[in-house]
């Protein structure tokens, strides 16, 4: 990136962090402005003041009536001081209002991006990048609304001082531009060494944080010790932070290079200011009261001006996690789920005709093109081996993904114009990875409906899976906390997790019950109440269980077998079981292994 195009990059990121703040809080926006200038109005009074009482004291005559007349003067610099820096609290004060307003924005935009883009965007690999970038930049948000508050606080002050050294001499005001240039150019090019820094740890510092979350959560605490894979995994997350940090520590020099040469260029371009005050004093050009005003003047402009450089810089630096964050605000918003605005109710049929789908990025289609029928009434089990597209499958089904060739149809709509919501009210889903929500159990069983369920209703829904015994026992019942790293909470092993998934599931009452490994973590009595419950109410919904047990297949009323992404069989279990075909080898198979 060209230095001219960095520094045009410091107003866009200060106009777009000023865009966000005002999106959430205006008045708020305006107060930090307003106090701003209110504070360097307060600086000018203050500056006038002293260079009127410099006059009066530099004068000629009888000490004690000097100071008296001096006396006016002085207390308008005192109240003007303390006028700007309350002006500048009451900007702190506002900036502090704004900053969680900020950062709560961003991040519930984030999650709700998150949730309403296409489920297809999370099988982008691009997509998951993009999100961590913008969390990054959910992060910095704070700091963005400090950066931009000092940076403006910074222009409008050295506005001021360069104001009245114009006023006092306006080659003072030549000289002081003079003292700025090599500044602000030593922390454009240290910026831009940073930015680049930045870009080429982007890689190491984001396989670094995936492993992070691996490598010190719960889930994964017992596997990592008991199978001794803390060194292993140290060293190598030891080896992601050394890369991260040989880059900022090989750039190291070209930070003091920059800087030195700055500041030595800086230094002397103030002692030419210096020595230009001195000449104008000597020469008699500007008497010695004025050159006092002058002094201090220049050097409030020089607070400022370190203070415009610095956070200029670091508006720039924190810009970039910002323009992270928008790029994945447009990427995510343009992947919204908008399909169709007709509603669809419980489907008495579901046909795919030949219908497929290939994963973004895919050379071929990982299912299809296929044709299968489900009728309402029916148990229908989807078996098949790893990789044969059963998973895939059940996304299309239930409209979770759309066909990218063929169609989906429920009751003759078309799911990929059909309203996506109306479409997942009907439906139940139990994937094989659920989720282990913390929340209560009466929320676990109830999440994804409206209104709030009476306790009968919710009693009846763990009663059916089984997991009412163990719900009654829990220190407050339906109300316990399912987490136990939150403050009382209470932890399930992963049979009652799967339970609860199931009980969820059947209490929506849906039209198309999906059901992918349900009893993998149960034990005999579990995996009975479980398969007992899908049973009952068959007949008013239609039913897809994915399984690899075959004694579950057998309780179908048809087995649907999948390979390499096309359905290769269709029947009853007794047809296939005594057919020569995939299904019979499979049946083979599983009496081998004792299955």
């Amino acid at each position: 990136m060209s230095l001219g195009r960095m520094l045009r990059r410091i107003p866009a990121a200060l106009a777009r962090t000023v865009r966000l703040a005002w999106s959430v809080d205006r008045w708020m926006v305006l107060a930090v402005l307003g106090c701003q200038l209110a504070a360097g109005a307060g600086t000018a009074v203050t500056l006038a003041a002293v260079a009127r009482s410099m006059e009066v004291l530099f004068g000629a005559g009888d000490p004690a009536r000097t100071v008296r007349e001096a006396a006016p003067a002085l207390l308008v610099a005192a109240a003007a001081t303390g006028a700007g820096a309350g002006a500048r609290l009451v900007a702190e004060w506002a900036t502090r209002r704004l900053n969680p307003k900020i950062a709560g924005a961003m991040e519930l935009a984030l999650v709700d991006l998150h949730m309403r883009a296409e489920p297809a965007a999370f099988d982008d690999p691009g997509f998951t990048d993009r999100s961590r970038a913008a969390e990054t930049g959910v992060g910095r948000a704070m700091a963005l609304t400090e950066d931009a508050k000092a940076l403006t606080e910074g222009a409008v002050q050295l506005a001021v001082a360069a104001s009245v050294l114009t006023v006092l001499h306006p080659l003072l005001l030549a000289v002081l531009a003079l003292s700025v240039v090599p500044r602000a150019v030593g922390g454009a090019v240290a910026a831009r060494i940073d930015h680049q820094v930045f870009e080429a740890s982007t890689s190491a510092r984001t396989t670094r944080d995936v492993m992070r979350w691996f490598l010190t959560t719960p889930d994964l605490a017992d596997e990592l010790r008991a199978n001794t894979m803390r060194p292993y995994l140290y060293r190598w997350y030891q080896q992601m932070c050394e890369r991260v940090e040989g880059r900022a520590l090989a750039a190291a020099p070209r930070f003091l290079r920059v800087g030195a040469v700055a500041a030595v260029l800086g230094g002397v371009c103030t002692a030419g200011l210096w020595a230009t005050l001195a000449g104008l004093v000597l020469t008699g050009r500007m008497p010695a009261a004025t050159a006092g005003a002058a002094v201090v003047a220049a050097q409030g402009a020089g607070r400022a001006l370190g203070n415009l450089v610095r956070y200029g810089a670091a508006l720039f630096h924190d810009g970039l996690y910002l323009d992270g964050y928008h790029r994945f605000v447009a990427d995510a918003g343009a992947r919204r789920v908008r399909r169709g605005t007709r509603a669809v109710a419980a489907p008495r049929e579901i046909r795919l005709e030949t219908a497929g789908y290939t994963h973004p990025g895919a050379e071929r289609p990982t299912l299809g093109p296929l044709s299968l029928t489900l009728r309402r009434g029916e148990v229908v089990a989807l078996v098949g081996g790893n990789g044969a597209g059963k998973s895939t499958l059940v996304r299309l089904v239930t409209g979770l993904v759309t066909a990218t060739s063929g169609t989906v149809r429920w009751d003759g709509a078309d799911l990929a114009r059909a309203d996506a919501e109306s479409v997942w009210r009907q439906v139940g889903l139990v994937p094989q990875n659920i989720g282990r929500w913390p929340l209560t159990v009466r929320e676990n069983l109830h999440l994804g409906q409206a209104g709030t369920p009476g306790d009968e209703a919710l009693w009846r829904a763990a009663r059916r899976v089984g997991m009412d015994e163990a719900a009654g026992r829990m220190p407050h019942g339906l109300d316990t906390l399912l987490a136990r790293a939150l403050w009382g909470g209470h932890e399930l092993s992963g049979g009652q997790w799967q339970r609860l998934a199931c009980g969820r599931a059947l209490h929506r009452a849906p039209g198309l019950l999906v059901l992918d490994e349900p009893t993998s973590a149960l034990d005999a009595t579990g995996e009975q109440h479980v398969l007992a419950a899908v049973r009952e109410g068959a007949r008013e919904r239609i039913t897809l269980m994915v399984t690899h047990r075959l004694d579950h297949a057998r309780l179908a009323d048809r087995v649907v077998v999948l390979a390499g992404g096309h359905v290769v069989e269709d029947g009853g279990f007794a047809e296939l079981a005594s057919a020569d075909g995939p299904f019979a080898r499979l049946c083979e198979e599983a009496a081998r292994v004792g299955r």
